[in-house]
Order: structure tokens, then C-alpha cells, then sequence
């Protein structure tokens, strides 16, 4: 008979699964950027359209975790994707070349998208709104903070003597993970709906508003942050910074983003409530603009700052919103995902716009904005029209 962990120890297995697997997925997919441009002498475009081909198969995963899940079984799809995973990245540390390191990076972002679902549909089973909240918040500040150290950590691999480490530190932490999976249930344990604590009918259609709203904040912020991933390099080149020094400076979204994970984990005024994602609408643009467009340090990192901000809030009320909704299934994870993977194509592919937009003779900076405003207002008009129904069928913001 397979033992079965207490429920606290199974989620201390699972946060240090988080931990580690975000770790190892930062490496490649923050710092691939970073070795692409020193090693392979990568230019802008070039790292958007990888970015791009990434993103489509994140997307594609994403979509497709729930049904994977239900033909093969939570745990062994977890198990085969971190086996996978850490052959794939071995792959690219044995062979990064022109061919390798583009097409092991579009299948990374397919398995990728694949398994954080799985990851949250463990981590959130069983929670009632009340206790989903401080659980989510310790979810997020342990893969944010990973993130951060994984951006940090890739510019150190990548400047040193063995470029090539970063990949093979990827693989290796994978093989970590990889014994942590046997401590998993075969399926996540769901709260049954008819539970009491489950939100009743009208508490759910206010949910479900505010989720729209969330989530086309959070597509924003996903197409920005993912249109900057691939021009942080040459954002922070023009400002004379080494690669280490450039990938310290890039991760202080995430390392803000941390903070705003644990506030709103400690602070639960924001559920329910549409002001603070008014905030994230109009806070949004401009701290985008602020990275793109600063001319100095300080501006540049005050632009972080914000973005990592808005960012957590409205990732977190994002994923809040779904798993309350649709009680922790791996189907609200996946279409969470999926957002999160239209995010990182719309963003490069907007880049990539902004390139062509800046080589007709608008200027590199008047052609990224061309590009990128359309995103803005799509989704920020998106997102303030599910507030405007919300506050309709409630009569009150």
C-alpha cells in the first residue's frame, strides 16, 4: 500500500517542488535570452521570434492539461514531463547551437505549459476560499522568489567560464524535483461542492466578473512582460551593464513582485473589490513605458517596480478568482496558463511589429509604442468593461 502524506507534509512537497521547478524553468526561460545574445550573438529580433515559437507551444500545452491529466493520471503526467524536461534542457547544455537551442526551447514551452496546472490543481484541492487565499499567497511567493533567483543565477551561470552550466543546472535540479513526485497522491483531492464553504450562487457570478477583469489585466501584463524579456539585454546594454549586472537589474520585477504576493496573502481586502484592479489598469502602461522608454537607471527600475506590482495583483486575483470558480480543477489552472501562454506570443509578436514599425523610419522607440498600444487598450478596455458589469449587477464599485 502506498503511504500517504499528511496534508501538511504534502504540501510542504509540494512548495519545494515549486521552488525548484521554477528555479529550473527561469534558467532557461529568462536567461536563454541573455546566452543567446552573448554566445550565439543573437539580435533583438532573433530573441523575440524565439520567445514566439515558445509561447505558441505554452499556449498549446496549457490547453491541453486537462485532458492529458484525465487520460494519464496527475502523477505520472508530472513524473514523464520532469523526465522530459531534464533531458530536454540536458540536450541543449550538451548541443546549443543554431538548430538545438531554438527547437529544445519550443519544446520546453510546451511541457512547461503542460505542467503548471497539475502543479496548482495539487496545490489549491481540498482549500475552502477562506484558507485557499494564505495558501496561494505561500504558492506564489515561493515560485516568485525562485523566479528572482533564477533570473539572478542565470547571469552568473552565463558569465562564467562554462556558459553552457545553465543548462545543465536546469537539467539537474529536474532530476531533483523529480524525487519529490513520488510523495504526490495519484490525483489531487477536490472539495466536494456541495461543502458549505463553497460560495453560494451570487457570491460565484460576482467572482466570475471580477475574474474577467483579472484576466485580461494579467494577458496584459504577460504580453508586456514577455514583449521586454527578450529586450532587457539590449535595454540594459545601452546603459553600459554587464550581463551580470543586467540580470540583477532585470530581476527586480520579480523580486517586487514577491513583496506584492505576500500582501495580498496577508491582506484579504482586496477579494471582492474593483478598485484595486482600476489601479492595476491605469498603473499598467505606465510603468511599461517607464522600462522602455527610461533613459536612466533609476527611471528604468522605478518602471519595475510598479510593473512587478501590478503584475502580482492581478496574477494572484487572476488565479484566485478561477480555482474559487471552478473549485481547484486542473481545467481552471490550464485555461489560467493558457493566458499566461497567449501572453508570451501576443508580447513578441509585438516586438517583433515594433521592429519592422522602427526599421520604416518611425524610430526604434515610436515603433515599439505602435505595436504595443494596441495590447494596452484592448485589454485594459477588456477589463474595465467586467468591472462595469460587475458594478451594475451589484450597484455599487
Amino acid at each position: 500500500m502506498t503511504h500517504v502524506p499528511s496534508p501538511r507534509a504534502l504540501l510542504t512537497f509540494l512548495f519545494t517542488l515549486t521552488f525548484l521547478e521554477s528555479v529550473s524553468s527561469t534558467l532557461l526561460q529568462r536567461g536563454i535570452y541573455f546566452y543567446a545574445q552573448e554566445q550565439l550573438h543573437f539580435t533583438q529580433t532573433q530573441n523575440l521570434w524565439l520567445a514566439l515559437g515558445s509561447g505558441v507551444t505554452y499556449v498549446a500545452g496549457a490547453f491541453g492539461s486537462h485532458f492529458m491529466a484525465h487520460r494519464v493520471g496527475e502523477r505520472r503526467l508530472v513524473v514523464l514531463l520532469l523526465i522530459l524536461l531534464g533531458a530536454v534542457h540536458l540536450g541543449i547544455g550538451m548541443w546549443p547551437n543554431l538548430l538545438v537551442l531554438p527547437l529544445g526551447f519550443v519544446v520546453v514551452g510546451g511541457l512547461q505549459g503542460l505542467k503548471w496546472p497539475i502543479v496548482e490543481s495539487f496545490v489549491s484541492a481540498g482549500a475552502t476560499p477562506r484558507v485557499l487565499l494564505p495558501r496561494l499567497a505561500r504558492y506564489n511567493v515561493t515560485w516568485a522568489i525562485a523566479t528572482t533567483l533564477g533570473v539572478g543565477l542565470s547571469g552568473f551561470l552565463i558569465g562564467s567560464r562554462s556558459p553552457t552550466s545553465v543548462f545543465v543546472a536546469a537539467a539537474l535540479i529536474n532530476l531533483v524535483a523529480l524525487g519529490l513526485c513520488w510523495t504526490l497522491p495519484a490525483q489531487p483531492r477536490h472539495l466536494p461542492d456541495e461543502h458549505p464553504e463553497r460560495p453560494d450562487v451570487r457570491e460565484l457570478d460576482k467572482f466570475r466578473k471580477l475574474l474577467g477583469s483579472a484576466r485580461w489585466s494579467m494577458l496584459g501584463s504577460y504580453a508586456l512582460m514577455f514583449a521586454l524579456a527578450p529586450l532587457m539585454p539590449s535595454l540594459f546594454r545601452r546603459l553600459e551593464l554587464s550581463v551580470r549586472e543586467a540580470t540583477l537589474a532585470a530581476s527586480l520585477i520579480d523580486a517586487v513582485r514577491v513583496v506584492g504576493f505576500a500582501v495580498m496573502g496577508a491582506w484579504s481586502g482586496w477579494r471582492g473589490r474593483s478598485l484595486p484592479l482600476v489601479v492595476v489598469i491605469a498603473l499598467l502602461p505606465l510603468s511599461f513605458a517607464l522600462i522602455v522608454f527610461g533613459d536612466a537607471l533609476p527611471l528604468m527600475l522605478l518602471g519595475e517596480g510598479l510593473f512587478g506590482l501590478c503584475a502580482a495583483f492581478c496574477y494572484t486575483s487572476a488565479l484566485y478568482y478561477a480555482l474559487v470558480v471552478q473549485n481547484a480543477s486542473v481545467d481552471a489552472g490550464g485555461a489560467h496558463e493558457a493566458l499566461i501562454g497567449l501572453g508570451f506570443v501576443i508580447g513578441p509578436g509585438a516586438g517583433l511589429l515594433g521592429q519592422v514599425l522602427g526599421s520604416s523610419g518611425l524610430g526604434a522607440n515610436a515603433g515599439m509604442l505602435l505595436a504595443m498600444l494596441p495590447i494596452i487598450l484592448v485589454c485594459a478596455t477588456a477589463a474595465g468593461r467586467s468591472l462595469r458589469q460587475r458594478s451594475v449587477s451589484s450597484g455599487r464599485a
